[in-house]
Parts: C-alpha cells; sequence; structure tokens
C-alpha cells in the first residue's frame, strides 16, 4: 500500500495488470512450446512475475481502491457489496480451474486469463477515477456529479448537521 500513496492508485493497477497479463501470455506460449529445455524455467519464472505483479498492484489496490470510493454514511453495507462478488468469483475460479483448463487447453486458460487482466485494465481505464490525495469528501463529491444523484450528499449533511433541513444540495 505504500507504493499506492507515492505513485497513485491507477498507475499501480496499470502496471500490475499489465505485468500479469504479459506474464501470463508468456505462460501460456511456454504452454504451446515445448521444445526447449528451458521451458520449465521460463515458466515458473513467468509464474512468480505474474505473483509478484499482483502482490505490487491488484493484490492490495483491490481493498485501498474499494475503501476510499465510498462515502462514511455507507462504507459497510458497500464494502459487503464489493467483498461479496470478490469472494464468490475467487471460490468458483478455485473450485473450476481444472475443469475449465480441460475444456480450453492448458495454453487456452492462460490466455483466457491474460484476456480478463487486459479487459480489466480496459474497465479501470474508463471508470475508476485517481483518488490519490483525495478526501473522502471529495470522493462522494466527484461520484454526485458523475452520477447526477445528490441524495449521498443529503444524507452526509443531515448526518454531520441533524437539524438543518436540505431542499437540494448544489454540486
Amino acid at each position: 500500500a505504500r507504493y499506492f500513496d507515492h505513485a497513485g492508485r491507477r498507475p499501480m493497477l496499470f502496471l500490475s495488470l499489465g505485468g500479469m497479463a504479459v506474464s501470463l501470455l508468456v505462460v501460456s506460449f511456454t504452454f504451446t512450446n515445448r521444445t526447449s529445455s528451458t521451458m520449465g524455467v521460463v515458466t515458473v519464472s513467468a509464474l512468480a512475475a505474474y505473483l509478484a505483479f499482483f502482490s505490487l498492484g491488484l493484490g492490495p489496490g483491490n481493498w485501498v481502491v474499494v475503501s476510499e470510493i465510498f462515502a462514511p454514511s455507507i462504507r459497510a453495507k458497500a464494502m459487503m457489496l464489493a467483498v461479496v462478488p470478490n469472494r464468490i468469483t475467487a471460490t468458483v475460479m478455485a473450485s473450476t480451474f481444472l475443469s475449465l483448463a480441460q475444456v480450453v487447453t492448458w495454453p487456452g486458460f492462460f490466455l483466457l486469463l491474460a484476456s480478463i487482466c487486459i479487459v480489466s485494465m480496459v474497465f479501470l481505464y474508463v471508470y475508476l477515477p485517481e483518488t490519490k490525495g483525495k478526501t473522502l469528501e471529495e470522493m462522494v463529491r466527484y461520484f454526485a456529479e458523475v452520477t447526477g444523484d445528490c441524495s449521498i450528499l443529503e444524507m452526509e449533511e443531515s448526518i454531520r448537521n441533524p437539524h438543518v433541513v436540505i431542499s437540494e444540495l448544489e454540486l
């Protein structure tokens, strides 16, 4: 998480996903080209690189960014809504990867995972704002502006000032 504070969330996530995708492409390639005796070393090295890139960005970044984008008044429930699909997806992947690899072959399986990394990069590029150096209030205001929904701003204000009635907040 230290690197996230220095470099920023988006750059670290892009570096992580890009490195993971390249590592997975190398692994896929090594499974299709087993002609050299050094391919085992290349495969293990690429898998180690994959784990290193995951640990550098996506591993901690998932939790850092998710905790920064939700308003304090809804954070507990919103985190639950973010964590449950994450854990379900991890369980499904862990439970089905051997069967999936048999269907699409090992090279195809690692190619599929690399594709998921690339699609994730595009998704994050389009939808994830940089949260580095932003306060929670700034993030709440940003998402209210993007969505055009001021209800969370009104809720936050009513929590801070319970006796003030707000008809509409200006963005």
